[in-house]
């Protein structure tokens, strides 16, 4: 049988890699589809034996795919296993990736800046179809009932962290290109990325690219060795904090505004004759103003199936209650909540209230401002006793304080792999937790879904992971690495990063191919494609 020539090889493994480039932003069965494509290269190429030498000796490739091996000893102490080989299968790329890319020719930086070339170019063209979603312009066979619902390939929060890296490697073809044209067609990219991701209605997104934006540009002030160069980057850190603090300022103080009123002196009827309701020990607000007082329920349900298809009992298309959405709404423009208050809205605000705008300070408000707003009141709402179901900030903290319940009971080495959504399940009931069955999520925290699962000596191991090849390389000094490991780092903080296989093989993929899968870089010395 006829050899194929080592050029093909090459062709086939960068081919291989760029399928998985591609999807990472568009086709779960991409990703699968460029790592088989990279393995069946790699078996086909022979030397097996001798590349599996290769890993041996590449201690950063070993520690970084060790974390498999942490999974699979965890499946000694478990008892879902169906649970477990699942979880196994979703995170797979965490061993295939640095395994088969450590052991592959690294690429040549021609071949590398095309590979990221695509990548940006793909999270591009996916940003232009949401885009189409967003606009009806391109229909989906799923209903676009909330913003992030236009992200249609994967989650808002995992393309968003597509989106921030590929501004940051735009910003790297920024400063490394010649070309007057290439570096105008960078500013045009980031440009769309930044406006894309605030208008994707991703918190994670948009705080990852503000941090890691801060850390760099603090970086450079403390490394740049040239005086005028240092005092740019110094102007420019002052100029990002300045900004941020200018813009949330008014944000917070909107919402902790307070208007005191004389509970005992409170009307019991309404302009039309119907009886007020007080819940004077409930405090929470509204824009400052109290929300349960001066309710008459009899004239809201009248007044509000006169005004809207949507029954005043009903709930809108994310679940929520329409009654308590129309009080918050009237409440925030301090009306009380009768039949005069329902009568006063235009129709434009009821269909507004229809769609879940609890806030007469939301309208007209772009994305990231809205959302900060709703996270400002999901944490007054908290502190006053609200309802948390629903607000997805404030859950977290449910969902970390289950967490670490689960995780003080085996603090050693954890649930076991299979184990974790099980005995979440009992957690919520031991606690009698206040959300709803359908509420009830896992961790939303890598580091400490790895603690729970395999305890203090699996989140030692899962940081060595991290941290080893880090160190061992000083990629602080590699400003792609350095930014992907930063954002990497952000989402392991509020998301189960890798608990989905678009999560698993972006840190997978990203990791292994900045490590190992470049010339004259990590400790590989094959010979460069």
């Amino acid at each position: 049988m006829q050899r194929i020539p080592t050029h093909v090889h090459k062709w086939i493994y960068f081919f291989g890699l760029s399928v998985i480039a591609i999807g990472l932003a568009v086709s779960e069965f991409l990703m699968s589809i460029g790592q088989f494509i990279i393995l069946g290269n790699w078996l086909l190429e022979g030397q097996i034996i001798e590349k599996v030498k290769i890993f041996w000796k590449n201690k950063a490739a070993v520690v970084v795919s060790s974390v498999i091996l942490m999974h699979l000893i965890g499946l000694f102490y478990t008892e879902d296993f169906e649970y477990a080989f699942n979880d196994i299968r979703i995170k797979a790329p965490l061993l295939v990736l640095p395994f088969l890319i450590s052991t592959s020719v690294p690429l040549s930086k021609s071949f590398f800046n095309w590979l990221m070339i695509i990548f940006v170019a793909t999270v591009v063209v996916g940003t232009i179809i949401s885009m189409g979603v967003y606009y009806g312009i391109i229909h989906t066979k799923f209903p676009v009932n909330d913003i992030r619902d236009i992200s249609i390939f994967i989650s808002h929060i995992r393309f968003s962290l597509l989106v921030c890296f590929s501004i940051f490697v735009c910003a790297w073809f920024l400063y490394s290109a010649s070309s007057i044209l290439i570096k105008f067609l960078c500013v045009i990219v980031i440009g769309w990325l930044v406006i894309f991701l605030s208008i994707l209605d991703s918190l994670t997104g948009v705080v990852a690219l503000a941090v890691v934006t801060f850390i760099i540009l603090l970086y450079t002030v403390f490394t740049l060795q040239k005086p005028r160069l240092k005092i740019v980057s110094l102007t420019c850190v002052t100029i990002l904090i300045v900004s941020i603090i200018q813009y949330l300022k008014p944000l917070v103080k909107l919402n902790s505004a307070t208007h005191t009123i004389d509970v005992s002196r409170l009307d019991q009827v309404t302009s039309q004759g119907g009886i007020y309701q007080h819940y004077i020990n409930n405090l929470q607000t509204e824009n400052g103003y109290r929300l349960w007082i001066n309710v008459c329920w009899k004239e809201l349900e009248q007044s509000w199936n006169n005004r809207s298809t949507t029954d005043f009992y009903g709930k809108n298309f994310k679940g929520e209650d329409i009654r308590v959405i129309l009080i918050r709404y009237l409440t925030s423009k301090g009306l009380r909540k009768d039949a005069a208050a329902v009568n006063s809205l235009i129709d434009k605000e009821i269909q507004l209230i229809e769609q879940g705008v609890a806030n007469v300070n939301y309208v007209g408000k772009s994305s990231t401002t809205k959302r900060i707003l709703e996270t400002l009141w999901e944490f007054e709402n908290f502190k006053r006793g609200g309802d948390i179901n629903g607000h997805s900030t404030v859950m977290r903290l449910e969902f970390w304080k289950t967490g670490l319940g689960i995780w003080l009971k085996e603090p050693l080495l954890g649930v076991g792999t299979g184990d974790v959504k099980k005995s979440y399940i009992e957690q919520y009931d031991i606690r009698n937790s206040s959300l709803d069955k359908r509420h009830r999520l896992r961790a939303h925290n890598q580091y400490l879904s790895i603690a729970i699962a395999f305890g203090v000596v699996g989140l030692v191991w899962f940081m060595l992971s991290l941290f080893y090849p880090f160190i061992l390389f000083k990629l602080w000094n590699d400003y792609l690495y350095f930014t992907f490991f930063l954002i990497a780092l952000l989402s392991f903080l509020n998301e189960d990063t890798l608990e989905t296989q678009p999560g698993a093989t972006f840190f997978a993929f990203f990791n292994a191919l900045l490590l190992f899968g470049r010339k004259d870089h990590g400790s590989s010395s094959k010979t460069s494609l």
